[in-house]
């Protein structure tokens, strides 16, 4: 079996350190798929450290940020053909104090939302942070799927081309935003819920997901819990295998009409610059003229 590389991220505080024991069970996944397995912990991510990775995974930052050059290179690397697996927690950006919107929102249209996605516990009738999901988008990520568990999660807003992967039920749940000034949650929107979302681009995919308690030993909401591990090894098989040529084609001829619009825009405004530019010198000259003649009376008389 060819070997493949993945690339855990731990300079800017990620959460998902591989080699914790809280983490053990996902590590053993990773050894199935004879993936050679890789930590940075003390670099900025540049294309040259991000060369020959198959599979880059930002667990969860906390307390630090990408610079706009890291963001460009992990872009790049995705663009040529790279995969990312992206993570954050309940909160997002905000309460983890990161910057992955950044990147994920801005390059790939998945965005992190700052919300905790809570559901109503039939049991005890009271609302639960931990999310059942029974129905699946159909793609190849919820291949023989029929259950899984989330727990402690945002939601994700998507645009662009990315699409939903994991959705909450559509009754019974709501999202809750964290009121700083009065310390503590409170409801936000009672609606469906986008938990886990993906999309491609040019020759690299990007998963999203927006729990790290999926990738823990726990018994309840991690990997080993129903059919969790199942999602996970879906994931990671998607992650490696080469986006369609059809669709970086597709892609590619959207960047160009992306550019051609944008070309197109920067004549408008430099046309419009030039009209101004025009219009003021006439101006210009009108006022010049009618001074000179000014002081041509006031030398007459």
């Amino acid at each position: 079996m060819l070997e493949r590389t993945i690339l855990f991220d731990l300079f800017h505080n990620e959460m998902l350190d591989i080699n914790e024991n809280d983490f053990s069970d996902f590590l053993n996944l990773l050894k199935r798929f004879n993936l050679k397995i890789k930590k940075n912990e003390n670099k900025n991510l540049t294309s040259k450290l991000l060369e020959n990775v198959d599979i880059l995974v930002i667990g969860n930052p906390i307390d630090d940020y990408f610079s706009n050059l890291e963001i460009k290179d992990i872009c790049n690397y995705v663009r040529i053909g790279g995969s990312l697996l992206l993570i954050s927690e309940y909160g997002a950006d905000y309460l983890q104090k990161t910057n992955l919107n950044d990147l994920s929102g801005t390059n790939f249209g998945i965005f992190f939302e700052k919300n905790l996605v809570k559901e109503l516990n039939s049991i005890e009738l009271n609302s639960s942070s931990i999310t059942h999901i029974q129905n699946f988008q159909e793609n190849e990520v919820s291949n023989n799927l029929r259950e899984i568990v989330i727990g402690g999660a945002c939601s994700l807003f998507l645009n662009k081309n990315s699409r939903p992967l994991i959705l909450s039920n559509e009754e019974n749940v709501w999202s809750e935003i964290f009121k700083s000034s009065k310390e503590q949650w409170v409801k936000d929107k009672e609606q469906q819920q986008i938990l886990a979302a993906y999309t491609e681009f040019g020759q690299g995919k990007i998963i999203a997901i927006g729990d790290i308690d999926i990738f823990t030993n726990d018994l309840n909401i991690g990997i080993n819990a129903l059919d969790n591990n199942l999602f996970l090894q879906n994931c990671l098989d998607w992650l490696l295998k080469p986006v369609e040529e059809s669709n970086v084609f597709s892609f590619t001829l959207n960047q160009l009409g992306i550019i051609q619009n944008e070309i197109k825009e920067l004549n408008n405004t430099t046309n419009n610059m030039i009209e101004t530019m025009t219009i003021l010198e006439k101006r210009i000259s009108i006022l010049e003229e009618a001074l000179n003649k000014n002081k041509n009376e006031q030398t007459k008389k």
